[in-house]
């Protein structure tokens, strides 16, 4: 398993990550996405100040982060199994002082489970999955367009096993949770299986959900169904940088949330 070290990605901002020179890229990119661009805040998704976010795929902990700081009140639960990855983010938490984030060392599933298959790519490890067949899609476009030497090193996997719960689990382990202000989920191909663990009672919790799904096997049309059908009002987008490979980003915000600001 790879080791992480310490990344400075702007001039008084860094971070560690996975050491490798694909996973530095990586985080680069992850960085642009959550500091600068604020992707998942988009849409009507908004944090009001207090609330309580689910950072469900948190990998090193950049979205996290760059909530605290314009929202340094927000209380975060972040998930985030691979082992390496979690170790950058408990260090990237500690490094920037992030008080009110509670690390969960599990991934998020349909069924409660101690230990499943997971295959995490030293470089690139925000694709890290368990579902590597899903990947073959992204390894094929990535050789066609840069060869397959480098569609290789990318997507060689070391599998792990990793501890596995059902939101509502967790949920039920913190009462104190009552409203979740916004769950954003990047999980690689597991979204409908994390919406899957969730109880129909404690869907009315969820005020805001930002899904990344890509749009592979109906994938991404089950996942706004199941949106819709819980009473959400969806806008989706094509990243542009991901457009090649199909991924969407469902924001998906209840009406009467956008009407009170709750």
């Amino acid at each position: 398993m790879p080791t992480i070290d310490f990344v400075q990605l702007e001039p008084d901002f860094g971070c560690y990550g996975v050491n490798t020179p694909g996973a530095i890229i990586e985080l680069r990119a992850i960085h642009q996405e959550t500091f600068v661009d604020h992707t998942y805040l988009q849409h009507g998704v908004t944090v009001p100040p207090g609330g309580t976010v689910l950072d469900i795929g948190a990998n090193v902990g950049l979205f996290s982060l760059a909530l605290k700081r314009t929202c340094p009140s927000a209380r975060i639960h972040a998930f985030e199994p691979a082992p390496a990855a979690l170790e950058a983010l408990r260090a990237n938490l500690a490094l920037h002082g992030a008080a009110g984030v509670t690390v969960h060392a599990v991934g998020l599933g349909a069924v409660d489970d101690p230990g499943v298959p997971f295959t995490f790519y030293p470089n690139i490890p925000g694709n890290s999955t368990r579902y590597p067949e899903l990947k073959e899609f992204d390894r094929a476009r990535i050789s066609a367009d840069w060869g397959t030497s480098v569609g290789d090193s990318l997507y060689g996997g070391q599998t792990v096993e990793v501890p596995l719960q059902r939101l509502s689990t967790v949920l039920a382990q913190h009462p104190e949770v009552t409203t979740i202000d916004l769950a954003k989920i990047d999980v690689e191909g597991a979204e409908l299986e994390v919406l899957g663990g969730i109880d129909e009672a404690d869907w009315p919790r969820l005020h805001r959900i930002v899904v990344e799904v890509q749009d592979l096997d109906g994938r991404a049309e089950a996942v706004q169904d199941l949106l819709t059908a819980h009473g959400f009002e969806l806008n989706v987008e094509t990243p542009e940088a991901l457009a090649h490979l199909n991924y969407r980003t469902v924001y998906a915000v209840r009406p009467e949330v956008t009407t009170t600001g709750g």
